[in-house]
């Protein structure tokens, strides 16, 4: 199962779980996305042929992640990008979430490690907005 959560009509992030499967080639992402994740199948004896990535010169407006839920278990707070509270989800063992826009908050239920992957080049004192205010909220959270 693929989980979106949006607010009017505006993609925030995605919460893949860990049950989710696919037989084909797909992409969580779309390509003009600033952050690229696919689950890719491959036959048996297939050969992608030797290759490289180009470097291109990128702009990137806003630093995407992705987390992968290694063990553990958190509730995510998600908000939109004034600042407003839309929604919580629980997230557990090998659910991807990633994080496109918006605001989040992640409340670990029990010790967690989280192998996490963001958009670079990070500039760790830029790259983050501490978003006041947002605590002591009435939470809704959402079960699939």
């Amino acid at each position: 199962m693929i989980k979106e959560i949006k607010d009017n009509n505006i993609l925030y992030a995605k919460i893949i779980r860990a049950s989710y499967q696919s037989k084909d080639t797909e992409f969580f992402t779309d390509d003009s996305d600033e952050i690229q994740l696919g689950y890719i199948t491959f036959k048996k004896n297939h050969k992608t042929g030797a290759h490289y990535h180009n470097h291109l010169n990128k702009e990137t407006n806003r630093t995407d992640e992705i987390l992968i839920v290694q063990n553990g278990s958190a509730r995510v707070d998600f908000y939109n990008t004034k600042g407003e509270y839309i929604i919580s989800s629980e997230i557990f063992k090998n659910d991807i979430l990633i994080i496109h826009q918006g605001g989040h908050n992640l409340v670990f239920y029990e010790d967690t490690k989280v192998l996490a992957i963001k958009s670079g080049v990070y500039e760790k004192e830029r790259s983050k907005t501490r978003m006041i205010g947002t605590n002591n909220l009435e939470l809704i959270i959402e079960n699939d």
